[in-house]
């Protein structure tokens, strides 16, 4: 007599049997490229490693992701969370000058050290990272299967060879740099309470093997905002002080490919720079795409860094910073105007303020077409808004609605690298905004603006950590020692000048009743008696709102009413500065 139960105990017995032939399984299968796979979880990211045999040029690996076992009969239901995987993926292309400058000879492979004080990978075999999302998080398998040239998948899946037999569990956390050095890494809280300044590079740089190697410290893999595909990696430098923490990224993007079609032959190699921005969506194939979309990869990477350098170490979320020369002068303009809510103030060399045409031919928007593609009228980026808008900062001057981070600038009218036809629209437009700005010009070319700035220009970079996210500071427009830009012409305006230059204020108070500070202008050239608007930014417990009437105070004066204006920015216009030692204003309700 059979008992009720015997069909669920042979099913069950079934299973076993299954799971015991797949633990079984070996790890490599005749026609499969893929072998070996494995996957580890670690701080909200998923490393697949897995061994490749070999395979036709051209071959790339797609990474699928299920809730169960993925076999030929879910492959279809399966995620594809990764595609266009190179050959030899686990190979640190960081470490080999012929990423970064065509015509250069390749160096030895090596492999990645995806964890710190472990062997590097063998650098002929794959990697594959993947962070972990709401979506994925729990239990995940995956599988790796190959791709021809022509995009034709080969599903072959052998159980514990290409798709894995087992979960890998993960969760959602912020992802953590990999040291890469010897020594010990820094310590947890090492940077607490200390500032956050970011190091933007010029173009060419970003190289790490080769002449002019630039030393790094992190490795990191992106998620899928920080790249075409996730998984992508990414490398750094921290340098911690007494008071500060450096970060130095680098603008390297890994495309698998010489970008032969860029019109810079720097680009024609396969880790190509972004101006600090992104690039097009599908760089791995062709930036001459009909419609282009160009998401902000790097500008996601930087802020990435940005939570880990807050999370991590500890620094000031309040105080960041932005430097830079040349392209990284642009990278830290833009950022700025993108994402104002997390830098306090800005010091670029020499930057692109607006990509346009303007200064003939393409003018500064070639420097996005190496990346980009050519960009038109119908070129996006990841919100769907046109990139000609959103790279150009005179506009995002004129329509921002928040505190911008104040800028530092400086720029040469023959400047043929950075074309003077966009500075002097940028600088009206900051002017017009109330925004916080100083600028210094001089005539001459791009590598000699810095060399020929007086003293007290070159003394600006301290002056960002005068500037907090929590901390209430002035915007000094219409003054009357402002020099005359002209109208984007080199030889038209002040050949050498300034704005808003050796301004300053000192003695804040800023209470819900009373507001005070002294505002003062000294620098070598200037001329008493001077006068400028003030906009009062960032204040912090003297709220105010549109259309509230509170007492002014200038120089010790008799109090006059003050309307806030219909913005709910405070402006006092007209502030008369007679010597250094500044004028004292005073608001109180």
């Amino acid at each position: 007599m059979k008992s009720s139960d015997e069909p669920g105990i042979l099913l069950r017995l079934a299973l076993v049997a299954a799971l015991g032939l797949a633990c079984l399984a070996p790890a490599r299968a005749a026609g499969v490229p893929v072998s070996e796979l494995k996957a580890a979880y670690r701080d909200g990211q998923i490393f697949l490693t897995w061994r490749e045999e070999a395979t036709p040029e051209g071959t790339t690996f797609n990474v699928y992701r299920h809730h169960q076992p993925i076999t030929k009969a879910n492959l279809a239901k399966a995620t594809k969370v990764g595609h266009h995987v190179e050959r030899h993926s686990a190979r640190d292309w960081w470490q080999d000058p012929a990423s970064f400058a065509p015509d250069t000879p390749a160096a030895p492979p090596a492999g990645f050290r995806i964890q710190a004080g472990a062997a590097p990978l063998d650098p002929s075999g794959g990697l594959f990272v993947h962070t972990v999302t709401p979506q994925t998080a729990g239990a995940s398998y995956f599988a790796v299967i190959s791709s021809s040239a022509t995009g034709v998948e080969d599903t072959t899946l052998v159980p514990g060879v290409n798709t894995l037999i087992e979960p890998v569990v993960g969760r959602v956390a912020l992802a953590q740099p990999i040291w890469q050095e010897d020594g010990p890494a820094p310590a947890p809280g090492s940077g607490k309470g200390k500032s956050l300044t970011f190091v933007l590079h010029g173009r060419g740089g970003g190289k790490t093997a080769g002449p002019g190697a630039q030393r790094v410290n992190y490795l990191a893999f992106g998620d899928a905002k920080q790249g075409w595909r996730e998984g992508l990696p990414f490398k750094f430098l921290v340098s911690i002080s007494d008071t500060t923490v450096r970060i130095t990224p680098c603008d390297r993007h890994w495309a698998g490919r010489p970008v032969t079609e860029s019109p810079d032959r720097r680009d024609h190699c396969p880790a190509i720079s972004s101006f600090w921005y992104g690039y097009n969506s599908r760089l791995y194939e062709t930036t001459r795409t009909t419609k282009s979309v160009v998401p902000n990869y790097t500008e996601e990477q930087i802020l990435w860094m940005m939570r880990w350098a807050q999370a991590y170490l500890g620094t000031d979320p309040n105080r960041t910073y932005l430097t830079g020369g040349s392209m990284g002068g642009s990278g830290a303009i833009s950022l700025a105007m993108h994402y104002p809510q997390h830098f306090a103030a800005v010091m670029a060399t020499v930057p692109v303020v607006s990509f346009t045409t303007r200064g003939g031919g393409r003018g500064s928007l070639a420097r996005l077409d190496c990346a980009c593609g050519p960009v038109d009228a119908t070129t996006v980026n990841h919100e769907g808004v046109p990139l000609l808008e959103h790279m150009n900062g005179e506009l995002q001057a004129a329509r921002a609605k928040t505190d911008l981070p104040y800028l530092f600038v400086t720029h040469g009218r023959t400047d043929r690298s950075i074309p003077w036809a966009n500075n002097p629209p940028f600088y009206r437009a900051m002017n017009a905004a109330r925004q916080g700005l100083s600028v210094y010009w001089n005539n001459e070319d791009h590598a000699g603006v810095a060399r020929a700035c007086p003293d007290d220009v070159k003394a600006w970079t301290p002056l960002l950590e005068r500037f907090a996210l929590n901390r209430s500071f002035p915007v000094f427009t219409n003054c009357s020692d402002n020099k005359d830009p002209g109208d984007g012409d080199p030889a038209r305006g002040d050949i050498i000048g300034w704005m808003n230059r050796g301004l300053d204020w000192k003695d804040v108070v800023d209470t819900p009743t009373l507001y005070a500070i002294t505002v003062i202008a000294a620098h070598p050239e200037i001329r008493y008696p001077v006068t400028v608007d003030l906009t009062l930014r960032r204040l912090q417990q003297f709220k105010v709102r549109a259309g509230e009437v509170v007492k002014l105070s200038v120089g010790g004066q008799p109090p006059i009413p003050l309307r806030v204006d219909e913005k709910g920015l405070i402006t006092i216009s007209n502030v008369r500065i007679e010597s250094a030692e500044g004028t004292r204003i005073q608001l109180a309700r």
